[in-house]
């Protein structure tokens, strides 16, 4: 276990470090640069003279692999830069969205570890029901409809017509429910989906005969055997899930004028501010490594074929 851990950490570096070399490579290939948007947004006439004045205030007069060091060499210590529009320091900023976006993921978890095991197990308990069906239909449309129209529907129905919820945040713990709910609802119709799919599938396999041999009452073998057997591959997806529920909240932090980082960011590409977007790329990336770091690092608890590098992992 020991020697697995330690190639997993090893691994971290490169692939930070491949990160930042692509995000920083793509955002200077975008459409209409920093400078472009800067001139236009101050009434400035796009001369020689203004665009050369521009390029050394970003530091954007040098070549672009300088241009690369300069920056890895601040974020080593932490200093994200200056936004380009109002020369603020860019680390507090996204350190205060972050914990926004945080707060509405940590909730949207919860959404996910409530409900589905509930979902997912009814589904599974009597195949073809009646609650099998709807969790079925449930699946198909929670992974069917975008994102931002079921947020809307949600505000039209319990903020606009029911009145119980709030739709934009007010600082209360309950201004989170709806745009968390909206967050976790993709998430929970994939996970009960697997859960189901994986209970049914597992019911020929040998364990649950043995079990059945050995005169083990039906509910007994649900639970200990069939139910502990099937949750294995949600341990081997819920790292990448968690990354996607931090990426995920731009679109539903813009319905519901959640102040985090995926407001952050789309103000930052419209204003083409290239130290908040290399920022926000560099921090989704960084949640994303340790999400699947430990994601692996409980698979290979649960199941020592993973870290013994034998056997089907998945």
């Amino acid at each position: 276990m020991k020697r697995y851990l330690i190639k997993q950490l090893l691994l971290i570096l490169p692939t930070l470090l491949i990160v930042t070399i692509i995000s920083f490579a793509m955002i200077r290939l975008m459409p209409a640069d920093a400078v472009d948007v800067y001139l236009v947004t101050h009434h400035l006439e796009k001369n020689e003279k203004n665009i050369a004045v521009a390029k050394e205030r970003f530091g954007l007069d040098e070549p672009v692999p300088v241009q690369y060091l300069h920056w890895l060499k601040d974020i080593i210590h932490l200093d994200f830069g200056k936004t380009y529009s109002t020369n603020q320091a860019v680390a507090p900023m996204l350190g205060k969205a972050l914990v926004k976006t945080l707060q509405l993921a940590a909730a949207s978890a919860i959404w996910i570890v409530v409900v589905t095991p509930v979902l997912g197990i009814g589904a599974a308990a009597k195949p073809e029901g009646a609650m099998d069906r709807l969790t079925r239909i449930y699946c198909l449309c929670g992974t069917a409809i975008p994102t931002f129209v079921l947020g809307f529907i949600l505000i039209r129905l319990f903020s606009v017509n029911w009145k119980l919820l709030p739709a934009i945040p007010d600082g209360s713990a309950v201004s989170l429910i709806l745009p968390s709910f909206t967050l976790s609802l993709s998430h929970i119709a994939y996970f009960v989906q697997m859960l189901r799919n994986e209970m049914l599938e597992n019911r020929g396999e040998m364990f649950v005969l043995y079990a059945r041999a050995r005169g083990l009452h039906e509910k007994r073998i649900f639970w200990s055997h069939l139910l502990k057997n099937s949750v294995q591959p949600l341990v081997n997806t819920m790292g990448i899930s968690i990354g996607g529920l931090i990426a995920g909240t731009v679109i539903v932090e813009n319905v519901f004028s959640w102040p985090g980082l995926g407001r952050l960011i789309t103000k930052a590409i419209l204003s083409r501010d290239y130290p908040v977007i290399q920022g926000y790329i560099l921090i989704v990336a960084v949640t994303y490594i340790c999400a699947n770091t430990i994601s692996d690092l409980m698979s290979a608890i649960v199941d020592p074929r993973i870290r013994l590098g034998k056997g089907d992992v998945s």
